[in-house]
This record gives structure tokens, sequence and C-alpha cells, in this order.
């Protein structure tokens, strides 16, 4: 599994799928938002492996948590 934040870029619908483009890393994927109906531009979203699960508090910093994304602290 594996588990990643990203901030929504864009919200738009793809073959009757509710997508979005996400910032991961420096990166922009195309990520199904079908979970986090709620999920708008500018949100942060945890995103497990190519998929939205959580919408994340925007209050959040990655540093709160123990592990993620692979780091071993």
């Amino acid at each position: 599994m594996n588990l990643h934040y990203g901030k929504i870029v864009e919200v738009f619908e793809d073959e009757g799928l509710r997508s979005g483009r996400v910032s991961v890393g420096g990166a922009l994927k195309k990520i199904p938002l079908q979970l986090v109906v709620e999920a708008r531009p500018g949100d942060q979203v945890l995103v497990c492996d190519g998929v939205a699960i959580s919408r994340v508090a925007e209050d959040f910093s990655e540093e709160d948590l123990p592990y993620v994304s692979g780091d071993s602290r």
C-alpha cells in the first residue's frame, strides 16, 4: 500500500467518474475522487494506490505524523 498526500488543482468528470488533477510529490496526476465527493480544488487529500481516500484537515502537516509515504523515521 502506497500512501501519499496531494493537493487538488482541478476537479473534472472523466468517463462519468469524478476525478481530479492532484499535485503529488511535485507531479500532477489524474486521481479518482469518487470516495471524497466533498473535496474541491485547493483541498489536500490522502491518496492510496492512486485513489483519493480521504480529505485532510487544513491545518495538517506531514511532520505531525510518525510515518509518511515510505519515510522510516
